[in-house]
């Protein structure tokens, strides 16, 4: 049985003992993870495919190492501009082991319920206290934070009003004279050129 899935953008065809590297995952070295977005899942004679949603299946695979990919050299210039530039860049990846290509979700493992044990009458009697204590000291917290956000509206108030006396004083202080005009100067007349002799 083999399934094609979908993980990081990309997709990858597994079965059953394949190693698989994909984007990283943050769980630790040798955990199971469950990789649900399977878009088809086949067996030789049946295939089941996605029409628009994943196949009711699941993959189930073993986290064996984090490893980083090959670099990748990235150069930018600009030609006349004496810009040359070299980046490197590794990918984080994850090494899986396929272990399970099955039909249907994984089915995952109910916890036990722990047996409730019967509270003992001190223990119920100390509670009492506690809980009225609590109550109290969130009451108090309560009454503290509505008288923060009381001064918080007084202070924005008198910052508002200091703010509108500062503008009225420079407004007053600022002379309010037109440049008065320059006198007209008076035109003296030309002196008018005689004619020159021979003329």
């Amino acid at each position: 049985m083999y399934a094609i899935l979908q993980h990081g953008g990309h997709q990858y065809r597994v079965a059953a003992g394949d190693r698989i590297l994909v984007d990283r995952i943050p769980v630790e070295v040798g955990s199971t993870v469950t990789l649900e977005s399977v878009l088809l899942i086949g067996d030789g004679a049946e295939t089941d495919v996605a029409k628009g949603s994943p196949v009711e299946a699941s993959v189930t695979a073993t986290v064996v190492a984090h490893r980083r990919g090959r670099k990748i050299r990235v150069f930018s210039y600009k030609p006349k501009k004496r810009h040359r530039r070299t980046l490197g860049y590794r990918s984080q990846l994850t090494e899986l082991l396929i272990d399970e290509v099955g039909r249907g979700k994984a089915a995952t493992k109910p916890k036990a319920a722990a047996p409730k044990r019967a509270a003992a009458p001190k223990a119920a009697a100390k509670a009492e206290p506690v809980e009225a204590e609590a109550e109290a000291i969130a009451a108090e917290a309560e009454a503290i934070a509505v008288e923060a956000e009381v001064a918080e509206a007084e202070i924005a108030v008198a910052e508002q009003a200091v703010e509108d006396a500062v503008e009225a004083e420079v407004a007053e202080a600022e002379p309010k004279t037109e440049k008065p005009a320059a006198p007209k100067r008076a035109r003296t007349p030309k002196p008018k050129k005689e004619p020159a002799d021979g003329a």
